[in-house]
């Protein structure tokens, strides 16, 4: 599936994502409080401000008051942030987390068609993971702010206060039309922020490729393609931007000209002062970002969904199932393939039709044929990494998805012909999937036994040398080597080679090869050759292909 086109329901995934993330509600409880009260410090400090903006500063009691309740305010505001700096914070590692567990257990299928986009998706996209909570607590502060302000301002002229239903009609308007326009925006830009950084994370990685094949020139293009779909969604979500500010900046202008339109000639019949008109302005003011609150649920929702359409998304991907009920705590058995067909789109012509055959357990089994012919697939339908289309695959009797997959795969061992390396030390490579403590004599016994003494010397620094970013300070051979050091340490029981000593030295080869027969005596070893020799060498051959 690919995780970057599928569309429907999007607020559901969205709710669904939040579900499964851990919540620092403690935080949030005390966001709201801090909310509170940071509100009732403001509205206490109305009264006074309005009274200095009026002239009246020749009371030095109300001068006092205001310095005071602004520092107040000042203070309290600052330590507001605290809580929802750290529930931000958490929230975001929690989301990646989550997401980060997720991604290792995709099918291999979902995977593959989305990896270099997930690094986006992980990193960048999940900063939001918070901003439906904080909206729903902005909600509730809200509620409680609308309320005291109306009190207040009742409390000034209940005349005045009428005007109250007028902006939440207003505001009611603001939000659907903000809430649209923030949903489009911030998935245009989440789409176009994820293919440029899929771009860069797949290609930049092959720099050497790029120069050997001297794909300069396209990849500029092709990066810039990539440059100009991010620019076109910046400027597209300039423009909604503007239109929104727009819209919800004319607001707090209309709300002051319908106040005095209103209240000056009320001042002039005597009934309130200019400074309650200038309080009930702020209060007003106050009630009216209040209401914007209550109603930014909505916009914050539609915002967020836009943010995390894709991490949302990603979230529902189908993951590899490690609850089977059978374990491999089993004798050894045959490999059957029967009647298998598969190919990787259902839309895409068969890379295997109607295949049959049998590894035997404890033998050697050579698998030739033309390149294409599906080989490595075969590999990786043992290893489970697919599902045949039809047909079956079976452990004995049994077939191979009724095993716990995670035992499954520590049985087998598969050593691909460009093993993938992390950037690491070579010891740290060597020693990488074994679930136990594993001491340097222990590898150089292994190191020995395939006579690699040389490979491991001739690094800078042996065992501590950095491999580099896929082991490109490496040879392919050395990674090779590497890769099949960590496979005899691994001891599986079948051992599945992909032409991986193709990259050695005749004597290394031969070496290593002679090393992996005897050390897989007895057990099952299967490997896809083009070499007559080691065809001639297995006890069983299988040819894939149409002859």
């Amino acid at each position: 599936m690919d995780l970057s086109k599928e569309q429907k329901g999007a607020v559901k995934r969205l709710f669904s994502l939040l579900k499964n993330v851990k919540i620092p509600w403690h935080l949030y409880v005390l966001e709201f409080i801090m909310g509170i009260v940071s509100t009732k410090v403001a509205l206490l400090l109305v009264p006074s401000q309005a009274a200095i903006e009026t002239g009246d500063i020749s009371n030095f009691g109300i001068v006092y008051e205001y310095l005071g309740m602004t520092l107040l305010a000042t203070v309290v505001g600052m330590l507001a942030n605290i809580p929802t700096f750290y529930a931000k914070s958490i929230m975001t590692r929690n989301m990646q987390d989550k997401m980060i567990g997720k991604a290792v257990r995709l099918k291999t299928k979902t995977y593959e068609k989305n990896a270099s986009q997930m690094v986006s998706w992980i990193t960048t996209d999940t900063e939001s993971a918070d901003g439906v909570i904080a909206a729903i607590v902005g909600f509730f502060s809200g509620v409680a702010t609308v309320g005291m302000t109306f009190s207040d301002m009742t409390k000034v002229d209940m005349k005045l206060a009428y005007i109250l239903p007028a902006v939440i009609i207003f505001v009611l308007f603001a939000t659907w039309l903000s809430g649209k326009l923030q949903f489009l925006r911030q998935r245009k830009n989440s789409g176009a922020q994820s293919e440029l950084t899929a771009y860069f994370a797949e290609h930049l990685s092959f720099a050497l490729q790029i120069k050997q094949l001297h794909g300069e020139k396209n990849e500029a293009r092709i990066g810039k393609r990539a440059i100009d779909r991010m620019y076109k969604a910046d400027i597209y979500q300039a423009i909604l931007i503007f239109i929104d500010s727009g819209i919800s900046g004319s607001a707090q202008t209309i709300i002051t000209i319908l106040v005095f339109a209103l209240g000056v000639p009320i001042v002039r019949s005597g009934d309130i002062h200019m400074a309650e008109l200038a309080a009930f302005q702020s209060y007003i003011l106050i009630s009216y970002q209040s209401i914007m609150s209550l109603t930014s649920l909505y916009t914050s929702i539609m915002y967020y969904n836009g943010q995390l359409f894709y991490a949302a998304r990603f979230m529902k991907g189908e993951e590899e199932e490690y609850n089977q009920a059978k374990t491999m705590d089993v004798k050894d058995a045959d490999i059957f393939f029967e009647n298998v067909d598969f190919s990787y789109n259902q839309d895409e012509k068969k890379v295997l039709e109607n295949v049959s055959f049998i590894i035997p357990k404890g033998k050697i089994t050579a698998i030739v044929g033309r390149n294409g012919a599906g080989k490595s697939t075969l590999f990786k339908l043992i290893e489970r990494f697919y599902e045949p289309t039809s047909g079956k695959i079976l452990f004995g009797n049994e077939s191979i998805s009724q095993f716990n997959l995670g035992e499954w795969r520590k049985s087998m061992c598969y050593i691909i012909q460009d093993p993938m390396l992390f950037n690491g030390t070579v010891f740290e490579n060597i020693v990488y999937g074994l679930d136990r403590n594993v001491e340097i004599d222990e590898v150089e016994k292994v190191v020995k036994m395939i006579n690699a003494q040389e490979c491991i010397n001739n690094l800078p620094e042996k065992y501590d040398t950095i491999v580099g970013e896929n082991g490109n300070f490496l040879s392919a051979g050395q990674k090779q080597t590497i890769c099949i050091i960590r496979a005899l340490l691994l001891d599986p029981d079948y051992l599945l080679l992909d032409e991986a000593t193709c990259n050695l030295d005749v004597r290394t080869k031969e070496s290593v090869l002679e090393a992996l027969f005897k050390f897989m005596k007895g057990k099952t070893m299967v490997y896809i050759t083009h070499d007559k020799k080691l065809v001639e060498r297995a006890d069983n051959v299988v040819r894939i292909g149409r002859n």
